[in-house]
């Protein structure tokens, strides 16, 4: 589909992906988390690719990622059709499954993992804290 687009304000990147792509959304990924979070950029990685075959799988062959910086983290919003007009969960997988652990990956490898389901829509956000700034420089929340 398309390739990495900027975005503006906080928006860092936004690729269109489909199953040709997913190399795609996980250079895109590596190269911003490395950036920001570079101790994290391999848990990144693996986790929005999780995301990205999940909206391939069960969002209608396509989705949207967006990578948002916030005041104290990276964002990663992963949207698509959905395609099976369920509402996500995070759960083990049964017995010897070969499936159904993105959602679970994802979310050990993230420090906060929402899923909104709007109509006709599904929305999985990954948040990845920033490191703190420096000690000589440090804001107090």
């Amino acid at each position: 589909m398309g390739g990495p687009k900027q975005t503006g304000e906080s928006g860092l990147s936004h690729v269109e992906f489909g199953p040709e792509d997913l190399r795609l959304v996980r250079e895109t990924v590596r190269a911003v988390a490395e950036q920001h979070v570079p101790e994290r950029a391999s848990d990144a990685m693996l986790a929005v690719h999780e995301l990205a075959v999940n909206s391939i799988i069960h969002g209608g062959g396509h989705g949207v990622l967006l990578i948002d910086q916030t005041a104290d983290s990276l964002v990663f919003t992963v949207e698509d059709s959905d395609g099976t007009s369920s509402v996500p969960r995070v759960r083990e997988p049964a017995g010897q499954a070969t499936s159904g652990r993105g959602l679970l990956i994802a979310q050990r490898l993230s420090d906060r993992l929402t899923i909104e389901s709007p109509p006709g829509r599904t929305r999985v956000r990954l948040h990845l804290r920033l490191a703190p700034v420096a000690a000589g420089h440090a804001q107090h929340a």
